[in-house]
């Protein structure tokens, strides 16, 4: 008994240690640690997602008679953001939150990762909570759906039982709105069958204090995204410029953004850069707006080339390229399917247009320079 009241008190203490430090200790333990090809596990790896979408390394853990341990150090203000341990096969793995504490994690069998328990930090004890909802939900249907063989009266439990579920789900999310745990589930699990309306009453529900949170600015910009037309506000999307800065759109507030995607590869892209060229010259001299060309290009060397080349780098007109080529999660994001295509978006960052040709576009940003903001009569 003093044994099991020693080892408590050691735990609590390297629990308030780890959370002082900003250290995450994850130990685990998998209670049968053979594979679905009858290997066994040996070692599992911590990994997360970047901003790009890529699955990212950060460390590996050996695993000895079960058990696995890792210790992450969190750098300052770094946010609580999910992982996920792998090493359990290809698409298998255990979803975690990374926060200072302990997290422990149980796994029954390692060719069911998915099914561990996690425990131990609020965000984890959250997550689990969340599934133990799903759980019981599809427990519930799974009960009054036995023994009935009539498609549509299954189909129609299935339906009811679905939106009370979803009701209860984002009632359980909105009492936790200050957990970075509610807006990374809100995107993953509920958004694509919530109503653009119902998606931004949702947002607002949650807590300021989450406002800078990576996930609730992927959410919020999920949330926009689903509603892009003239008048409304367009995403706060990531802008990663040529110098190797990071902006975001936002930063450019006050100035009206003419944003320019395009392809090294189109043959209309690189008439559409040279036209740019002219939309510059009539925009050069004033201070309310600035010229943002976003490359959809896989090799930044030949897309810095052509920069260089064509003397694009000036004052007023900048070029961003985040390496993805056509997976850039800006271009899904905003649903860039073709280039070029240019984007017209007013000082407070609302939606002038979405598919104007140059022309176009230069005949509005003359009017605009001249005192006429046409757009504010297509609100009224």
């Amino acid at each position: 008994m003093l044994q099991r009241l020693f080892s408590t008190i050691i735990s609590v203490v390297v629990c308030m240690v780890a959370g002082a430090q900003g250290t995450c200790v994850i130990n685990g333990n998998i209670a049968d640690v053979r594979l679905s090809d009858g290997k066994k596990i040996k070692s599992v790896c911590l990994t997360r997602v970047n901003e790009l979408g890529k699955a990212v390394e950060v460390a590996t853990a050996k695993v000895k008679k079960g058990r696995y341990s890792f210790k992450y150090e969190l750098s300052a203000d770094e946010p609580v953001l999910m992982y996920t341990i792998t090493g359990f096969g290809e698409d298998k793995g255990i979803e975690l939150f990374v926060e200072p504490g302990v997290v422990s994690i149980e796994t029954a069998s390692a060719t069911e990762p998915c099914n561990s328990t996690v425990t131990g930090t609020p965000a984890n004890d959250l997550y689990t909570e969340y599934k133990g909802i799903l759980a019981r939900h599809a427990a519930e249907v799974a009960a009054q759906v036995s023994g009935l063989s009539d498609r549509n009266a299954i189909g129609r439990v299935e339906a009811k039982e679905y939106i009370k579920a979803e009701s209860l789900l984002i009632r359980f999310l909105i009492d936790h709105n200050a957990s970075p745990v509610t807006p990374f589930l809100i995107e993953h699990t509920l958004l694509s069958k919530l109503t653009p309306a119902y998606a931004d009453q949702i947002l607002k529900t949650i807590s300021i204090d989450l406002h800078g949170h990576p996930y609730y600015l992927s959410l919020r910009n999920q949330v926009l995204a689903r509603d892009m037309r003239v008048g409304n506000e367009f995403p706060d999307i990531d802008i990663p410029l040529r110098n190797g800065e990071k902006k975001r759109l936002g930063d450019f507030r006050g100035k009206y953004v003419v944003l320019n995607f395009w392809a090294r590869e189109c043959d209309k892209s690189a008439g559409m850069l040279a036209e740019l060229q002219n939309l510059y010259d009539v925009v050069k001299d004033g201070k309310d707006f600035v010229i943002i060309s976003i490359a959809l290009d896989s090799d930044k060397a030949e897309w810095q080339k052509v920069i260089a080349e064509n003397n694009l780098g000036r004052d007023g007109w900048l070029h961003a390229c985040d390496g993805a080529g056509a997976d850039s999660p800006v271009a899904k994001l905003i649903g860039v399917e073709k280039t070029p295509r240019i984007i017209l978006v007013e000082p407070e960052g609302r939606i002038v247009s979405l598919d104007m040709d140059i022309d176009e576009v230069v005949l509005r940003v003359e009017q605009i320079l001249s005192g006429d903001l046409y757009y504010l009569d297509d609100e009224k």
